[in-house]
């Protein structure tokens, strides 16, 4: 279990505008032995041994930078629909992007997860054009590695384009799914069920290549589908068993004692008095229990230091609307991606008589 955990253990390999690209112990592995097989395909052209691995190594390498590529558009589609992209983390059998919240719109989860089986396509159609050039010249060997990687980026993009969570294709479905009505975990749920089954069906046909086929690369094309198959299998099944769990946390058990402010008071006391003895940077605005509003720092440096004395929290609070709570009994991962989209970083809890009872910050 220690071994496990020793070779999960990340390092950063290094970071692209402002966004650290990490890969573990493993992925150093495959990349050895995909440029040791490599080396062993183009050496009947190179006749070389020390060239021959340094055209694996090299191409692999090329390879594994067009997965970052791959992962890179999806990090700038990201940003340009406001999320926070934490990291790039390469794997064994691709990439995965990482950010700070989900998308939340159907709109940002599609143009998110298109990109980078489109940025596929274009490195393919890159090294197609490399392929004429070095036909064109004679260059057989050259010819052979921009054909792998070419043939390697198509691929990527057919299989990344599978409608299974958490493939891209998977969250193209699920975007489909959530822009025609259904609920967001139970279209997840669902393309990661989908998820599955693709991964099951990998299984199958790598067991069948290595079966039916004795050949070399026959047997370890096979083997590598069963390993990426049983990897997404793990993937999908862990996210449906979030999801799961999750679902079943409500707000009750999450959710804290309302720091609450009336909305009477002059925004020169609230800094003076109130804010001193606090962290957040978001409270509810209410009276006797009744929800008025939220209120954000941000907001309070808007009003201008000389106006605090004579402007009220009710004159620059945002005045409370079906986005700003939640009733008692509702999912707490549906109230935090609620905290999420609302512009404010929380939401407030309410009971069945309206009254605020508990108060939910975004994580």
């Amino acid at each position: 279990m220690q071994f496990t955990e020793y070779l999960r253990r990340q390092t950063v390999l290094v970071e692209v505008a402002g966004i650290p690209v990490r890969a573990d112990l493993r992925w150093f592995f495959v990349v050895g032995v995909m440029s040791a097989i490599t080396a062993a395909s183009v050496n009947p052209l190179v006749q070389n041994l020390a060239g021959s691995i340094a055209l694996g190594i090299g191409t692999t390498l090329v390879f594994f930078a067009s997965i970052f590529v791959h992962e890179f558009a999806h990090a700038v589609a990201a940003r340009l629909e406001k999320l926070d992209v934490l990291e790039i983390i390469l794997h064994p059998f691709g990439g995965l992007t990482r950010f700070k919240h989900p998308p939340q719109t159907p709109r940002a989860e599609f143009r998110i997860a298109i990109a980078g089986p489109a940025a596929s396509f274009i490195l393919t159609l890159f090294f197609v054009g490399l392929m004429t050039l070095a036909k064109s010249g004679g260059l057989d060997i050259l010819w052979l590695v921009f054909f792998l990687l070419a043939l390697s980026n198509f691929l990527l993009a057919v299989f990344n384009l599978f409608p299974g969570y958490p493939l891209d294709g998977g969250r193209v479905l699920r975007a489909y799914l959530w822009k025609n009505g259904k609920d967001l975990t139970e279209a997840t749920i669902l393309t990661g069920r989908c998820g599955k089954l693709i991964a099951g069906g990998l299984i199958v046909i790598g067991l069948l290549f290595i079966v039916l086929y004795g050949e070399f690369f026959a047997f370890f094309a096979g083997f590598w589908a069963v390993l990426a198959g049983l990897f997404l299998y793990d993937s999908a099944r862990t996210i449906i068993q979030d999801i799961e769990k999750s679902g079943a946390v409500r707000v009750d058990d999450v959710m804290l004692l309302p720091r609450s402010i009336d909305p009477d008071e002059t925004v020169q006391n609230i800094i003076d008095n109130f804010l001193p003895m606090q962290r957040q940077i978001v409270f509810p605005v209410a009276r006797e229990k009744q929800l008025y509003g939220m209120l954000l720092l941000d907001d309070l440096k808007r009003a201008g230091r000389s106006n605090w004395r004579g402007t009220l929290v009710r004159d620059v609070m945002r005045a409370v609307t079906t986005e700003h709570f939640v009733e008692t009994g509702s999912a707490a991962v549906e109230a935090n991606a609620l905290a999420v989209a609302n512009g404010c970083g929380a939401v407030a809890v309410i009971d069945s008589e309206g009254k605020l009872v508990g108060f939910i910050l975004a994580v």
